[in-house]
């Protein structure tokens, strides 16, 4: 049992029968029919659906949010989820297990996907059926009432027999039709199948608002940390934001696969690409600049000792947040660890200054851009921190050998950092190279800081020695006083 689902088959009983089958009363020929298509109905589905805990979950959260996203990975029955529970709203016929919201007059739905021939080939055949070993879909054939085409396979729109007796819409489109073609009438129902381009979210999520209808997303995040994933997620794409609802699943919430087939799967895929095809995890999308896994990296928070020498590295930003990261070395072992953060947007220097000291009186190194000159009677960045009481030294921002260097301290174990930091994890995961081998900048502020820190680690300090420190100027290792 799940959830008062119970994995076999359903009973349908046909025409009332005596002993050999056959009948006692007449039957008409149209009741006949009805029950010959609920077997064969049942049979092709091997009992219809009985969704496993994720699933259910997803189902649930409709009750509270309007905006849905099933972040699964492959073969753990997103997609099948979505069109189940679109073809319980087109008919009205919920199973007792239901604990979703409930529609009781006809629908208007939308259903798509990536391309015309995805929404044909996966989406349109697991709502209505197709020959690829999936003769029906979740919608009872006996409900279907018409269907219009497009031509080619693809099917346009059909109607389906509500049980209150009008008839719901299901209409069927691809997100490469462009934001126009989901401009129009309003809907109660939309299910996006795979990631869209936001604007196309943006317009689909349009036409829900006038019916307070829902948009149930069921996606494998291949493609990093989109602008559409930020919209649920934020930035650091582990809190669900108000309003939306986000569910996780994998292969091991599943039923179908055991574990011999989720290693067979595991030994087919790319090694960058198993988190998200496993366990629906956010990953880069290209090669990750440090594929190391944080297990191997992460260690629990602990005391500082007073000994070991520490400093703090700088990324200005304003509208995109200065971010700050402090280092702290144990020349015994020499193994840097990276202790705290900061990242805070669309404040002042004097803002920063004062939370970045209010962490000790360390040696601070940033990015060199730091020295151009502000609006503000043409001083520097640099500038406007030391008149805030915090002085810099400029650190080496050649970025390629700032990222080897933080790469071999990874690989050789002597570059750790505390599991509590978040945010410092988020960008982590995400930090990647795009196809032509050149880093990719963005969310990397927490990164760059840390590499700044590193490549001027021979300028950390001890906290005695911190508090004698001359003034620094100008770049890592030239520490005059000013």
């Amino acid at each position: 049992m799940n959830g008062g689902c119970a994995r076999q088959p359903l009973k349908i009983l046909g025409p009332r029968t005596g002993t050999a089958g056959v009948t006692n009363q007449p039957a008409t020929t149209a009741l006949l029919h009805l029950w010959e298509a609920l077997q064969l109905w049942q049979a092709s589905l091997g009992g219809w659906y009985c969704p496993h805990s994720r699933q259910q979950a997803f189902h649930a959260a409709g009750s509270v949010a309007h905006e849905r996203l099933f972040l699964a990975g492959n073969r753990v029955g997103k997609t099948l989820a979505g069109a189940a529970e679109v073809a319980f709203h087109l008919s009205g016929a919920y199973p007792p297990w239901w604990q979703g919201v409930r529609f009781s007059q006809p629908v208007q739905a939308w259903a798509a996907s990536v391309t015309r021939e995805v929404t044909r080939d996966i989406l349109q055949a697991t709502y209505l059926g197709g020959p690829a070993g999936n003769p029906r879909g979740v919608i009872e054939p006996v409900r279907l009432v018409a269907q219009r085409h497009k031509g080619g396979g693809a099917v346009d729109v059909v109607s389906v027999r509500h049980h209150s007796g009008g008839l719901s819409v299901l209409g069927f489109k691809s997100f490469d039709q462009g934001r126009a073609s989901f401009q129009g009438t309003a809907r109660h129902v939309i299910h996006l199948d795979e990631e869209p381009p936001l604007e196309v979210y943006q317009e689909a999520l349009l036409r829900t608002l006038t019916l307070q209808g829902h948009l149930l997303l069921t996606m494998t995040p291949l493609m990093g940390l989109t602008p559409l994933l930020t919209h649920y997620l934020g930035n650091a794409g582990a809190t669900t934001r108000a309003g939306k609802a986000v569910i996780r699943a994998g292969w091991a919430d599943t039923f179908h696969l055991n574990s011999a087939a989720q290693a067979r799967l595991r030994a087919s895929l790319p090694p960058h690409e198993l988190a998200a095809r496993e366990h629906g995890e956010i990953r880069a999308a290209q090669g990750l600049v440090y594929p190391l896994a944080e297990a191997d990296v992460a260690v629990p928070r602990f005391a500082i000792p007073a000994g070991w020498r520490r400093i703090v590295g700088v990324d200005f930003g304003y509208v995109a947040p200065t971010a700050a990261v402090w280092l702290a070395h144990d020349t015994a072992t020499d193994t840097v660890y990276v202790t705290d953060t900061y990242a805070v947007a669309e404040q002042t220097p004097a803002t920063h200054a004062a939370a970045i000291l209010a962490h000790g009186g360390w040696p601070a190194v940033c990015d060199p851009a730091g020295q151009a000159a502000s609006q503000r009677d043409g001083l520097s960045l640099i500038e406007l921190y030391a008149e805030a009481g915090l002085h810099f030294t400029l650190a080496n921002n050649t970025v390629e050998y700032g990222l080897m260097v933080m790469l071999e301290r990874l690989r050789a174990g002597t570059l750790k950092v505390f599991a509590d930091l978040p945010d410092w994890w988020a960008e982590y995961r995400l930090y990647r190279r795009d196809s032509k081998g050149r880093v990719v900048k963005q969310d990397d502020h927490l990164m760059d800081a840390t590499r700044y820190a590193l490549v001027s680690l021979s300028l950390a300090r001890a906290e005695k020695e911190a508090r004698s420190l001359p003034r620094p100027r100008g770049h890592a290792g030239d520490w005059r006083t000013v």
